[in-house]
């Protein structure tokens, strides 16, 4: 008989190597994205920088403005063109001037908003309390001279904001570039993120295919091959867990297929051994008895003749019990059921013999109550012909009741655990092989089951369901 093979160490189910195999992917996926956002918020804050130093550079071109414009209107003064046009033209390049020294201190920068204050107040009280006062009185000469004095202040703030805007500048070309790198990172870890990914499930894709393919094929295969295989072959339940579920559901049908293939084919045994048996008795039953009938007379009758006579008569005696071991095997049904206590019937049947001892004790079964004492009983009488002593333990397994019959004999070899029910299968010299057989059907017939264990010592267990849960 063909065995089931070995499965393989437990296998990750596909459920988890799919959970396993996307979270990976949403993980690379997610680490991706979250560089690309990482490095775009670096853009966004490079061209933020950008945006601001450029502003910056702005007011420092208005407040360069406002200087540049408020010395060419007092020049215009100095030389006397215009003069109530070039004051009014001062005095708004100098309001124009002080809002782009306030628009440049919310965001000085590098810028010494401080310093430019301080000379566009020079510049001021220079304007106020001496360069109108001497052309009010006349003295243009003066007035230029005032002007010129003035010159020095106006290219210090003019040198001072050219140097601030170079700095400037600068920083927004450095700005600028590190938003491209930053836009350049941004795009290789997309990509990267991306090609991650896909080699990813391509990956998780092979990994799960070839765990799906290869125990599927193996399945169909010996599934294919299951018409032609000997009884008892059975599939691979390798694999994924839900594959190899799958290969034993079908070995779980396959044994029950091989249960009823055996089942009918006992059933067919005991049918034709049921007709058999049958013609047997008619055919030899009588005549046996008129040749134990003439035995026991010739035995009885004593002189040389009486020896012979009882061998006659035993031997006669042994073909009547193989019949009828022969009708018994063919009709194991359970007969008139009533309450029964197996203890009672295994101390009715162990004082029948000698070397038996019974304890324990159980619930009611319902049965044949001389069918299953003369199956304890052969369980006593086999285990007496391989040893000395037998115990018989009577026990309550909360379902039924099980009698165990233990003797000192060298007990079962493994390899006969099966073959010893069945029939004409026998380890004794005299054996018919029918007793087991005849037991396990009679168990059998009353919803229960006998079965053997290896030795040392001889061990049957008789179980049947208790009357309640019958």
């Amino acid at each position: 008989m063909s065995t089931p093979p070995i499965p393989p160490a437990a296998q990750p189910s596909l459920r988890w190597r799919l959970t396993v195999g996307f979270l990976a992917i949403f993980a690379v996926t997610g680490l991706g994205v979250a560089g690309a956002l990482l490095a775009t918020r670096t853009v966004d804050d490079a061209l933020e920088r950008v945006v601001t130093l450029a502003d910056q550079d702005r007011r420092l071109g208005r407040v360069g403005e406002g200087v540049r414009e408020f010395y060419i209107h007092q020049a215009h003064l100095a030389l006397g063109m215009a003069h109530g046009e070039h004051l009014a033209l001062t005095r708004k390049a100098r309001q124009m001037l002080q809002r782009g020294l306030d628009r440049l201190a919310e965001r000085p920068g590098p810028v010494d908003v401080a310093a430019l204050r301080a000379t566009v107040a020079r510049l001021d009280a220079l304007l106020d309390d001496r360069f109108l006062p001497a052309l009010a009185a006349g003295h243009g000469e003066h007035a230029r001279h005032i002007h010129h004095e003035a010159a020095g202040d106006v290219q210090r703030v003019v040198d001072a904001l050219e140097a601030y805007r170079v700095e400037v500048k600068q920083a927004i070309v450095e700005a600028r570039a590190g938003a491209d790198a930053a836009a350049a990172r941004a795009r290789a870890v997309s990509a990267g993120a991306l090609g991650a990914a896909l080699l990813l499930a391509l990956g998780v894709g092979l990994w799960t295919t070839r765990a799906i393919v290869g125990p599927l094929d193996r399945l169909r295969a010996a599934a294919t091959a299951l018409p032609g295989a000997p009884e008892g072959t059975r599939v691979p339940a390798d694999g994924p867990p839900e594959i190899a579920s799958l290969g034993a559901t079908l070995n779980q049908v396959l044994a029950a297929l091989d249960e009823q293939r055996q089942a009918r084919a006992e059933a067919e045994t005991l049918a034709a051994l049921g007709r058999v048996a049958g013609g047997i008795a008619h055919e030899i039953n009588n005549p046996l008895g008129v040749i134990l009938g003439h035995a026991r007379f010739i035995e009885k009758a004593g002189g040389r003749g009486a020896e012979d006579g009882a061998v006659i008569a035993r031997e006669a005696r042994a073909c009547k019990a193989i019949v009828q071991d022969l009708l018994d095997y063919a009709r194991p049904g359970a007969g008139r059921a009533e309450a029964c206590d197996l203890a009672d019937l295994a101390g009715a049947a162990a004082d029948r013999l000698e070397g038996c001892a019974v304890s324990g004790a159980g619930r009611p079964v319902r049965g044949d109550r001389r069918r299953l004492e003369q199956v304890l009983y052969n369980l006593m009488t086999n285990g007496l012909a391989f040893g000395q002593a037998v115990q018989v333990q009577v026990a309550d397994d909360g379902e039924g009741v099980a009698v165990t019959v233990v003797d000192d004999g060298p007990g079962l070899d493994p390899a006969d655990l099966e073959q010893v029910f069945q029939p004409f299968f026998t380890t004794r010299e005299r054996g018919t092989g029918l007793g087991l057989a005849i037991a396990r059907a009679v168990a059998q017939a009353h919803g229960g089951r006998l079965t053997a264990a290896p030795g040392p010592g001889g061990r049957f267990t008789l179980w049947l369901p208790a009357a309640e849960a019958a």
